[in-house]
């Protein structure tokens, strides 16, 4: 499988971070919602916990978005003891930044720049 150059997925993040300012979406699938409440957390601190992603939390990406055109981005990171996939997408022409999924990992996630752990 192709991966993102570590310097790809770091500009993802600092432009994703950057339109998460002013104009971001919590796309709000079932699935997501329901991990986040078993996580106990709110919207809020799942917005927080995605805006403290690096690079080392890169799993995939980027790959075409079928449905809505565009790329999405793969991570995945440890809260409340669980692992949690997320599926961020930078939507440019309207400078927004998009959480497409937020929920407990179905299958173990890769981590190709993470130095050990999770």
């Amino acid at each position: 499988m192709h991966h993102a150059q570590p310097w790809q997925v770091i500009l993802f993040l600092m432009l994703f971070k950057e339109f998460t300012q002013n104009n971001f979406k919590f796309v709000k699938r079932d699935k997501s919602l329901d991990s986040i409440a078993r996580l106990g957390i709110t919207l809020k601190q799942a917005k927080q916990e995605i805006l403290g992603l690096t690079f080392e939390h890169y799993c995939r990406g980027p790959v075409p978005d079928t449905s809505k055109g565009g790329e999405l981005w793969e991570f995945g990171k440890r809260i409340a003891g669980k692992e949690i996939f997320i599926r961020l997408k930078v939507v440019l022409q309207h400078k927004m930044a998009k959480c497409q999924s937020f929920h407990v990992a179905e299958k173990p996630l890769q981590y190709p720049y993470k130095g050990g752990g999770k």
